[in-house]
């Protein structure tokens, strides 16, 4: 069984909110402030004994909802699915709270933060009782009156039923938490803290499980037999050690020895000698340090390794009717001092001992790392981010794409380029794709031109390739079925792609086939007997098809009929400019240029363009990093020189940076 959703309803950011978990590990991503400690908070009610009415405030309401007559209330509902990998006890653990029957099963859990009943007529009449001046703030001050009276219950099965959860089934499910403000250190230094010491307790003498009974039984007492001698003779030598009659000398005199003489004595048991050891760190030059000594990320790592060994423990038989059945983790913000290759690392492990279902059954992490998303795929990513009415929304990018062979080729090409960089558009506020190399580096710097900056928006740039716009754009919802939208990450995407127009002989020699290719754009319509022209490539043609039915994906293009490619376009624009043209540019003659139609102006602007464009085809990217040198000191200079923008790179910028009414 599994957690398979949480529906939560005016608790902090959320007035009305449902989510669905995966089956293992959950990945919860999104901006600050989206909800993401919410929902883990919101988990532990149910399993961390925080079911109590202190455990609330007036904070924890959400700050939308109206005040009236009737008091508000906070509400979870909790819903745990059947699953392949079931365990036998699962079903008799939760059977008092099925409300769905057959394969697979459902049992559903209530958290309420309520009012008792007795409280509604007076608390009805105190609000009432509120002039209109100010009306809000003393509604929300009566509320904060009251909370001391609220009360909290979990129910198990159908609300309207109000069967309380047995709390005996309730403490089968085990959470443990560690938050992003977490100090570790302290919880496992010695054998004296809580944590350490139960797991030295429940592995000691671990080997001999191993073992058959009679011979188990025998190595155990002769271990209990050598330990209790060892121990027996260090306690005599210790009191031994201590002269008792100088500590006890005046007993005679004050009569304290009229009822028998002091003197020392003890045993030492095992849980004594446990709670002396310390976790100790051995270096490769064999010196031990102990482990407060040691760097935060690494004691976090032993820390959560330690916590995965209790769940084994938890789990075991030999806790008899103590064992737990469904032992849970909830992560926050597990890149806290671990740098990026420890991140990766440390995520695959997780992912691949939880897809074992050995020890923890459900895994929850929340994160701001591209490192961690990119370690776990796409399927257990949750993005919480804001839609279009300002709701803070659950997306779930692994699920946009349906079972057809062409979604399911996107979402394998999408996980397999999802690395660190790609998978900033995650987090991010908007989205701009760009085609090339050039894009990647220029696109930033030209957004200062255009006053805005990508950074302070939170956009995030990505490149692609012309043919695999298709690919990522199905995330935000363009170009899937329609019962998948809902599914989709709701934000502002732009993709910047180049126009490339491009011919299609009529005739071809014998052998070869026909094929369109690319031409400049002085070169359309020139020759129509000779090729059928297109003012745009195909590519083009199939993103926009791709975008129609999408409201927030959009695309951005040359479409003057004087575009090419992102390079030409802006040596079109800024044929006059230095920052563009220098003695390493060549300007040369084209084919067919003299011949357009085009006025005088704009052949000569095509003619640099097209001679810009030549120059930086061979240069490998090392033309695009020049000039973005340029644009940068040009940017910080007293005097700067003018440098334009194509009108479709003006607009996606405004579309990404929600300034496009400017």
């Amino acid at each position: 069984m599994y957690i398979s959703r949480l529906k939560i309803q005016n608790f902090r950011c959320f007035q009305d909110v449902e989510i669905e978990f995966n089956e293992g590990l959950n990945v919860i991503i999104g901006e600050n402030n989206c909800g993401k400690t919410t929902i883990m908070k919101a988990l532990q009610y149910f399993f961390k004994g925080a079911n109590n009415s202190s455990a609330m405030g007036i904070d924890d309401f959400n700050k939308n909802i109206i005040i009236g007559e009737k008091p508000p209330e906070i509400t979870f509902v909790l819903t745990i699915q059947s699953s392949n990998h079931e365990k036998a006890q699962d079903r008799a653990v939760v059977a008092s709270w099925l409300t769905k029957l057959g394969s697979p099963w459902e049992a559903t859990l209530t958290y309420k933060f309520f009012l008792p009943e007795v409280d509604h007529k007076k608390f009805a009449e105190d609000i009432k009782a509120v002039d209109d001046e100010d009306q809000n703030r003393k509604k929300w001050a009566i509320l904060e009156k009251y909370l001391k009276k609220y009360t909290s219950r979990i129910y198990g099965g159908n609300y309207e039923s109000k069967n309380r959860a047995d709390q005996e089934y309730l403490d089968k499910f085990h959470c443990e938490v560690l938050d992003a403000l977490r100090d570790v250190e302290s919880k496992m230094f010695t054998g004296r803290n809580a944590l350490l010491k139960q797991i030295l307790n429940f592995f000691i003498d671990s080997d001999l499980l191993e073992k058959d009974e009679n011979e188990r039984k025998t190595v155990q007492e002769q271990r209990n037999q050598m330990f209790e001698t060892d121990s027996s003779s260090l306690v005599t030598n210790m009191i031994a050690r201590i002269s008792v009659g100088k500590i006890f000398g005046l007993a005679d005199q004050t009569g304290a020895s009229v009822g028998g003489h002091p003197t020392l004595g003890g045993q030492l048991d095992t849980s004594d000698v446990l709670s002396v050891l310390k976790l100790m760190i051995k270096k490769e030059t064999g010196i031990e340090v102990p482990v407060v000594n040691n760097g935060m990320g690494y004691n976090n790592l032993i820390y959560i390794s330690l916590l995965l060994s209790k769940f084994k423990m938890l789990v075991s038989s030999e806790m008899g009717e103590n064992a737990k059945v469904f032992p849970m983790l909830l992560i926050e913000e597990p890149e806290a001092h671990l740098h990026p290759a420890l991140q990766y690392s440390f995520l695959r492990f997780l992912k691949d001992e939880i897809d074992k279902h050995e020890i923890s059954r459900q895994i929850f992490i929340t994160t701001h790392s591209t490192h961690i998303t990119a370690a776990v795929g796409l399927d257990p990513i949750i993005c919480m981010n804001v839609n279009s009415h300002g709701e803070i929304v659950p997306a779930y990018p692994g699920k946009v794409f349906s079972d057809t062979p062409e979604d399911q080729s996107s979402k394998k090409y999408v996980a397999r380029y999802l690395d660190a960089t790609k998978s900033t558009m995650l987090f991010s506020k908007a989205v701009l794709f760009g085609e090339g190399l050039a894009e990647q580096i220029l696109l930033p710097i030209l957004a200062e031109y255009a006053c805005k900056s990508l950074d302070k928006s939170h956009v995030s740039m990505v490149r692609v390739d012309a043919l695999t716009f298709k690919h990522f754009i199905k995330i935000f919802g363009a170009g899937i079925q329609e019962e998948r939208k809902k599914y989709a990450i709701s934000r502002r995407v732009a993709c910047i792609i180049d126009s490339d127009p491009a011919r299609l002989p009529h005739n071809v020699p014998s052998g070869k086939s026909r094929r369109w290719k690319k031409c400049f754009p002085f070169e359309v319509d020139a020759k129509p007997d000779e090729y059928t022209y297109s003012k745009v490539s195909g590519a083009v043609t199939n993103l926009l098809s791709s975008v129609q039915d999408c409201e927030n994906v959009k695309v951005y293009y040359n479409s003057t009929g004087k575009g090419k490619t992102f390079e030409y376009d802006l040596a079109y624009e800024n044929s006059d400019s230095d920052l563009i043209f220098d003695e390493a540019v060549e300007i040369i003659d084209f084919e067919g240029l003299e011949s357009s139609v085009w006025s005088a102006e704009d052949k000569e602007k095509a003619k640099k363009a097209a001679s810009y464009l030549t120059y930086v085809e061979g240069g490998k990217g090392e033309p695009a990093f020049n000039l973005a040198e340029k644009l940068k000191e040009n940017l910080k200079a007293e005097t700067r020189k003018v440098f334009n923008l194509p009108l479709h790179i003006k607009d996606a910028f405004k579309w990404v940076c929600y300034d496009e009414e400017d």
